[in-house]
């Protein structure tokens, strides 16, 4: 963008990643011209000591809860979500033999030359749709239009002065939660 006179010190870019991490923040804020916008997805952790490797009553390693490590703070987001999508589904397969309502294992076919679809599949997929399970990600509920209500995102904003240089603070939370519940999650 220096190159081509598209960064000055007038210039305001806006980054919108959810994987970033605070280190990578740092480094964009100090080597970019003029000021920055970050907006990224957060994952509020358990404030509670005794749950330092619980995370939303899922026990993990101890090395991804360790605060000097940093690891935590530098898993992607999609791992988080593959973790998230496994325990979503393993969720989904629980409750229809608990309901009963399976029709039948025989029915599940991976074999690649199979092309017929799965019998099961718009049944499990109305069961996956509600659900409301709490992962590493948070909570996950699906509205009508298929979105998570519960998806929370950070708005990081630098500043500058000649003083005392470039300057990363949060401007705010986006914390949603439904409307109908009265709730905010991540809000004591």
């Amino acid at each position: 963008a220096v190159e081509t006179n598209l960064a000055s010190k007038d210039s305001h870019w806006v980054y919108v990643n959810e994987e970033i991490s605070d280190n990578e923040i740092l480094e964009l804020v100090h080597s970019a011209l003029g000021r920055m916008t970050v907006i990224r997805q957060i994952f509020p952790l358990s404030r509670e000591n005794n749950q330092r490797c619980m995370r939303n009553n899922h026990r993990i390693s101890s090395l991804l809860c360790d605060p000097q490590e940093g690891y935590l703070q530098m898993l992607q987001v999609s791992n988080l979500y593959l973790y998230d999508s496994v325990l979503m589904l393993a969720n989904a397969f629980h409750r229809k033999l608990e309901d009963r309502k399976w029709h039948s294992m025989a029915s599940l076919n991976c074999m690649r030359k199979s092309t017929k679809p799965w019998n099961g599949g718009r049944s499990m997929l109305e069961t996956i749709k509600k659900g409301h399970i709490t992962g590493l990600t948070g909570v996950m509920e699906f509205r009508e239009d298929g979105a998570n209500p519960y998806v929370q995102f950070e708005i990081l904003g630098t500043s500058y002065s000649e003083t005392f240089g470039k300057d990363v603070r949060r401007a705010s939370d986006q914390q949603k939660g439904p409307s109908k519940r009265g709730k905010n999650p991540g809000k004591d």
